[in-house]
């Protein structure tokens, strides 16, 4: 009987965690055809999603981006750029990637945007946080209950 409440336990969490990556996935897009969009999206526990924004044409970028789903506050840092602006910045969007995931992996206290925005701060430029009104796809798709009340993503698209 043990076994049997373990492995209906381990299903109806794989089943529950399948559909959510499968529906944040969904969230990786081309926003202008072939020249930008969205990747990588990924639900990273606590409330907080990450993805990265990207740029190719005639001229290259990436943003990480991390957004605390409960309370609409985002950080985003451009990672990566050339022939954007007047600068070089070294591709460093891994190395910031990476810096992120271990603050998720740590406790809770210790995943807040401030504390990651400390932490990236000199893996890129144009570092920015901001409060924002509007949900973001990947809070839709892993955190819908967290919405509040700010404009559901779907509204955002019209």
């Amino acid at each position: 009987m043990k076994h049997l409440t373990a492995i209906s336990c381990a299903l109806t969490l794989s089943l529950l965690a399948g559909p959510v990556a499968a529906a944040i996935e969904a969230c990786d897009r081309v926003t202008h055809i072939s020249y930008g969009g969205s990747a990588a999206h990924r639900d990273m526990g606590n409330g907080k999603v990450m993805w990265v924004d990207w740029w190719s044409q005639e001229g290259i970028f990436k943003d990480v981006w991390l957004a605390d789903c409960k309370t609409g506050v985002a950080l985003s840092l451009r990672t990566s750029e050339e022939r954007i602006k007047d600068r070089h910045v070294i591709d460093r969007t891994k190395r910031a990637i990476e810096k992120i995931e271990r603050q998720a992996e740590a406790a809770p206290a210790f995943f807040t945007i401030d504390r990651v925005a400390g932490l990236v701060r000199k893996d890129g430029v144009d570092l920015m946080v901001a409060q924002y009104e509007d949900e973001f796809c990947a809070c839709a798709q892993a955190y819908p209950e967290l919405r509040g009340e700010k404009v559901a993503f779907d509204e955002v698209l019209q």
